[in-house]
Parts: structure tokens; sequence; C-alpha cells
């Protein structure tokens, strides 16, 4: 049951992108998005099934008090990798990604971005923390690694704002799940904290996408600059976001980011060093960058630009996830 609900929040997600969305492209974008998450989903069915042959039983209590050998515990451990790793998604599978959110509607975006991409993550570790012995994950842990570091990287040469989100967003989801496996609490108490900040951060990113679009007809940073001199409540709320981006002091990213590279640099300095440079030098220089020049660059006499600036409709929608990510970390601790 819990694999069957789970996909059923990927057939109406296929549905929206194909037909709110009747370009070629955005047919073929349907296309990856289906066929990649259905490899990952049958992967994730294989291992189910192998689960309940061993076990018995579909119950999770009666998987949490079976006791797997190493070598079975490694097998279900790379099945649920894989097949949750296709969904999140990880590196080399992200190409579906950044192909649906670039062809898709900003809505479908803010959706998969803010939640479906969650729910592979919390299957993996849902189904993950039954298994009783630990598993050596470092092959996983380095995929993980390499993942941060190809967005970061990435984004140094995008020029559609929607792909520079998108690959900002797999930057932080393969954190995320470099979390549930490195196996520290405080670290996984980080990934729990950051998967919520993420699925508001990247709804808000995505929307401020979609406001500029509408203003601009375009995505490209080449055709779109000087937002901040017209269109003055739209380019200050950009630099909001950008600042909760990095992660300023007193914000629920900083107070998941030092969760998480507290949780890692007990475990391996090194490795936390080299992603904390990758994350927060590399990837988030680039992100800044490419913002910065469309909101600070000189404004380019476009006839089609329409120089009117947020509605209150809009203001309402963008500071729902800003005050969020401002509020939330005063009241974390309830929860941890």
């Amino acid at each position: 049951m819990f694999f069957l609900f789970y996909e059923f929040l990927l057939l109406p997600s296929f549905f929206i992108v194909y037909f709110i969305s009747p370009s070629r492209r955005a047919i073929q974008a349907s296309l990856y998005f289906l066929i990649w998450t259905q490899i990952g989903s049958f992967l994730v069915l294989l291992t189910v099934c192998y689960v309940i042959s061993i076990v018995g039983s579909s119950n999770f209590f009666d998987i949490k008090s079976y006791n797997f050998t190493y070598q079975t515990s490694c097998i279900i451990y790379t099945g649920l990798f894989l097949g949750f790793g296709f969904k999140v998604p990880l590196w080399p599978f992200h190409y579906w990604l950044t192909k649906t959110h670039v062809e898709a509607p900003s809505g479908f975006s803010m959706y998969l971005s803010g939640f479906l991409v969650k729910s592979a993550v919390y299957g993996f570790y849902k189904i993950t923390s039954l298994l009783g012995n630990d598993v050596n994950t470092t092959i996983f842990i380095s995929i993980c690694v390499v993942g941060i570091l190809d967005a970061s990287l990435k984004m140094w040469g995008q020029t559609d704002l929607k792909k520079l989100v998108a690959y900002g967003t797999i930057q932080e989801m393969n954190l995320i799940y470099l979390t549930f496996m490195w196996g520290d609490t405080t670290a996984i108490i980080g990934g729990i904290l950051f998967s919520a900040t993420h699925g508001a951060l990247s709804a808000l990113m995505f929307f401020l996408v979609d406001c500029i679009y509408r203003r601009f007809n375009s995505r490209s940073i080449v055709e779109v600059s000087g937002i901040l001199q017209l269109n003055p409540i739209l380019g200050t709320t950009i630099i909001v976001m950008c600042v909760l981006y990095a992660g300023l002091p007193g914000t629920i990213k900083f107070t998941c980011e030092f969760y998480i590279f507290c949780g890692l640099f007990e475990i391996s300095p090194t490795m936390c060093l080299i992603i904390f440079f990758v994350a927060n030098v590399l990837g988030l220089v680039a992100f800044s960058k490419c913002w910065f020049d469309s909101v600070f660059g000189l404004a380019i006499k476009n006839p089609k630009c329409a120089p009117f600036d947020l509605t209150i409709k809009e203001i309402y929608i963008l500071y729902i996830p800003v005050v969020f990510l401002i509020v939330f970390p005063f009241f974390s601790n309830m929860f941890f």
C-alpha cells in the first residue's frame, strides 16, 4: 500500500505536463519524466517484493523486527538507493528533472520540487530505517558528493533562470539524500529540517521565475536585466530569496546546514570541508551571480517587457514561504 499510494502521485503529474504544456518539447519532457521515474519505481517494486519474500510479511513492524543478514541488507539498500534515486534525482539520473522543469508550467515545478521529490526522500528513509545492519555506504555517499559537485559546476554556465533553479534544487536534494545515508543523528535531523526548508525555498524560487517570465516574456539572463530598476518590489524579493538561499544566520537554512555539517564533521572532517566548499562556495557564487546579473544589470530596451511590478496577490504568495523560512528556526527546537 505504501508503494501504491506513492505511485498514485506520479500518474497525475505526468498528465499535467503532457496536457497543460502542449508543445512538442513538453511532450518529450513528460515522456522523459514517465520513463525515468517508472524505472525507479520498478527497482523499488523489485526491492519491496524481495523484502516480502524474505520476511514473509509486508507489515512494517514485522520487517523491523526481522534480522537481515549483511548481504541481504546491502542488496535491499542498493535497490532502494537506485530506485528512489531516480526520482530525487541523483547524479547521473537528473537529466529528466531539468528538462521537465524547463518545459512544465511553473505551478507544476513548484509541486514537483516542493513536494513530489520529497516523497522519494521520505520513502528511502522510511524503508532503510527498518534494516537492522549498518551498510557500508561509501559508494553511495561518493555518488551524492559527485552530484553536488556536478550541479554546482553546471550552474556556472546556465542562461535560463528556470534551469538555474533546477540545478540549485538538484544540488540541495543530493545533500539531503547524503544526510540520510551518513547515519549520524545530528545530520539526519538537519536533513529532515532541510527537506521542509527546500520545499518552501524551491517553491519561492520557481514562482519568482514565473513572475519574471510574465513581465519579460523570457527567462534568459541575456534578455532579462535591470529588474530592480523596472520592478523594485520584484527585484527586492529576488535579493531576499538569494539571502535565504545563502543560509544567512537566523534563517532556517542556516540551522539546517549547521546540523548537517556538525554531523558530517564528526565522522569525516575532510569530506565535510569538501562538501561545504562545493555547496556553499562554488554553487552559491554561481547561483547568486546569475540572479544578480538580472537584478542589477542595465535595463534593456525590450518592447515585449511589461514594467508593472508585483501585484498584491503575488506579494502575498511570495512572502508566505519567506516568513516561514525566517520564523520557523525559532520553533524548530520544539520538534527536535
